[in-house]
């Protein structure tokens, strides 16, 4: 079912022949002081803006994702403790991939400030199929202060257009960064409206600048007077045959003693380069993206480590907060109130083959891994269950959790203790050895030498 179909059989339809004003409260497109429109369509069609954004979706949306349920310490996958992953957590509806969704979530975000998800519930109460409303078509209102929030969504279908009255238990409502008091999320491109405005306009003018590449600008001069209607042939002749990027070079010819005077190019056309690399610096910032991420030159020659770092940094303060604020509120569409969706950053950190095995067997040493949790990291199938084993080295045992260690390891340490004279039956019941008489001898690697009679013959010593 599509999801206009969907949003059909939920809520209450309020019908209406007038096209619902596409400018939301709290997110109109603004003019900003370059003299250009800046909202969510005219900014993505600049190249720096939909880079990052582009990134954003493309990181979030590769990530693994799953369902999972806190016990005590211990993290467990939500099918073990209930039987079963609710579909929508892998597959969000017949329409949509789980990448497509994350992608289209992170979008909203980072576009409209605002991502509303649309649950489709079975007769349980259960939900079942998740959607990504349009966030250009939705407004939201509030009764009085005491009463939920109320979610109207534009649709248009072959009954035409209206607005369908929906619940905030049918729409769930992730915002970006929402000010106090303020029912919708502000976006970056509404916050920095002014900033990429300005390097919306430098694109402008760079466009018209290279466009007429041929001759940047110019004055004709012809002698005497001339009609309104012949300077406007002799200019518009011009620029026919004289301007664009594939005339440059063209001979121009001028009759009627008519000469050209090119015209300087001042100090602010010299900087367009600059001012556009600033720009690029800019929106990047506004974003929080690596301008190594987005293939854009950095002032100085950056090392790996450098790299790194950048790359660490926008995990942390970029990725991170997104994948906070989905997970926590995704989490709450599960059946169980103790279950949460939790995305897997160790993928998106994953070093090469070699560090990952280190920082594996340092894990594996020190007891804090298993082979199943090395070989779950990896995708390999788990060992069964003594692969979930955690092993210590011997040094790190403490004397009261030997006997969870086996019998082996603890006659190993029994004898130890022995060997540097503890008590033989002490020994026994402190490592919790099985009830065994013991000789009370020590091991003969630490019996003492023998001293050498000098009556006896030489070979009984071995001496020749």
């Amino acid at each position: 079912m599509s999801l206009s179909k969907r949003l059909r059989v939920s809520g209450e339809k309020r019908a209406n022949n007038q096209y619902v004003e596409p400018l939301i409260p709290g997110r109109p497109a603004f003019n900003a002081l370059a003299g250009v429109n800046v909202d969510s369509e005219s900014a993505i069609r600049m190249a720096t803006v939909y880079s990052c954004v582009r990134l954003l979706c493309d990181t979030v949306s590769s990530l693994p994702v799953g369902a999972y349920v806190r016990r005590g310490r211990n993290r467990l996958p939500y099918a073990v403790v209930y039987g079963e992953t609710p579909a929508w957590v892998n597959k969000p509806n017949p329409e949509t991939t789980r990448l497509e969704f994350y992608e289209q979530i992170v979008s909203s975000f980072k576009l409209e400030g605002n991502a509303y998800v649309l649950t489709v519930r079975d007769d349980m109460g259960d939900v079942v199929e998740v959607y990504v409303i349009d966030p250009r078509n939705v407004r939201i209102e509030r009764m009085s202060p005491t009463e939920p929030l109320i979610y109207f969504v534009k649709i248009k279908d072959s009954q035409g257009i209206y607005e369908q009255k929906l619940t905030d238990k049918e729409v769930l409502h992730i915002p970006e960064f929402r000010l106090p008091g303020q029912r919708y999320g502000l976006s970056p491109i509404s916050a920095c409206r002014t900033t990429i405005g300005s390097a919306m306009a430098a694109d402008t003018y760079a466009a018209s600048y290279f466009g007429n590449a041929a001759n940047p600008g110019g004055v004709i001069t012809v002698q005497g007077e001339l009609t309104e209607e012949q300077a406007s042939d002799i200019g518009r002749d011009w620029n026919i045959n004289h301007t664009g990027p594939y005339r440059a070079g063209k001979i121009g010819i001028l009759s009627g003693g008519a000469t050209f005077t090119p015209l300087q190019i001042n100090a602010q056309d010299a900087q367009l380069l600059d001012t556009r690399r600033f720009s690029v610096e800019e929106i990047a910032r506004i974003f929080r993206v690596p301008l190594s991420l987005l293939g854009h030159p950095v002032a100085g020659a950056m090392s790996f480590a450098s790299v790194e770092a950048q790359n660490l940094s926008f995990v942390q303060h970029s990725l991170r907060p997104i994948l906070e604020r989905i997970e926590q509120s995704l989490s709450t569409l599960l059946p169980e109130s103790d279950g949460f969706i939790r995305f897997n950053l160790d993928a998106l950190l994953r070093g090469t083959t070699l560090e990952r095995y280190d920082a594996y067997t340092k894990g594996l040493r020190e007891g804090f891994l298993s082979l199943n949790d090395v070989r779950a990291t990896e995708d390999l199938s788990p060992l069964g269950d003594s692969g979930d084993q955690y092993r210590v080295p011997l040094q790190n045992i403490d004397a009261a959790d030997a006997k969870d260690v086996g019998l082996k390891l603890r006659a190993e340490i029994a004898a130890s203790l022995i060997n540097v004279g503890f008590d033989p039956a002490a020994v026994t019941l402190a490592v919790g050895l099985p009830d065994m008489a013991h000789t009370g001898v020590p091991s003969t690697q630490l019996q003492p030498v023998a001293s050498i009679d000098p009556e006896a013959p030489a070979d009984v010593y071995g001496v020749e």
